[in-house]
């Protein structure tokens, strides 16, 4: 199962990434949450305050200009993400399909790791014996014609057929049931 985004509109999106897992029995991985930890974990390692994490961050958002030291400590945090998510997967059976969702820090840092996570994990799922099995990606989106994106950038699809599928509101009604008399 090659990697998916699932684009949809934001306003549709609480509850679909569970309501997915358990209708599909994939895992469902909060990107943010992933990539928030293991961008803490190098700064404990080397004793650099959160703080001032916090402070570069806030600058980068001020200015839009991602400093080096920040954009060194993403690009490894960007690292980390991929080995968990493939033990997860191992760990999980070998047919496992992750489903990724809350991905907008991994947009956020694109520049300095998050796309070549996000490529990483696409390639990794494209190979047909490869862990995890498949890769589903949820991506908000208004114009489900549109080339998914995670808050703006561009999520690679090699083939529109296999490797996109848009939620409509017909399958989300039948997710939202399936859910409610669970």
């Amino acid at each position: 199962m090659p990697a998916a985004p699932f684009p949809l509109k934001g306003a549709e999106l609480p509850g679909v990434a569970e309501a997915l897992a358990e209708r599909y029995e994939a895992v469902a991985v909060s990107s943010n949450g992933l990539f928030l930890s293991a961008l803490k974990e190098p700064a404990e390692e080397q004793s650099v305050r959160w703080q001032a994490l916090l402070k570069a961050d806030a600058k980068y958002t001020a200015t839009g200009t991602l400093g080096a030291a920040l954009s060194s400590y993403t690009r490894l945090a960007s690292e980390r993400p991929r080995g968990r998510l493939l033990e997860l997967a191992e760990r999980s059976g070998p047919r496992t399909v992750l489903l990724a969702h809350d991905a907008g820090l991994i947009a956020r840092y694109w520049e300095a790791g998050g796309r070549e996570l996000t490529v990483v994990l696409q390639q990794s799922a494209r190979r047909p014996a490869g862990t995890p099995h498949g890769l589903w990606l949820l991506a908000p989106a208004e114009d489900p014609r549109a080339t998914p994106t995670l808050d703006g950038r561009t999520v690679e699809v090699v083939d529109r057929v296999t490797e996109w599928e848009v939620l409509d509101g017909l399958c989300l009604k039948s997710l939202r049931a399936a859910g409610s008399h669970s």
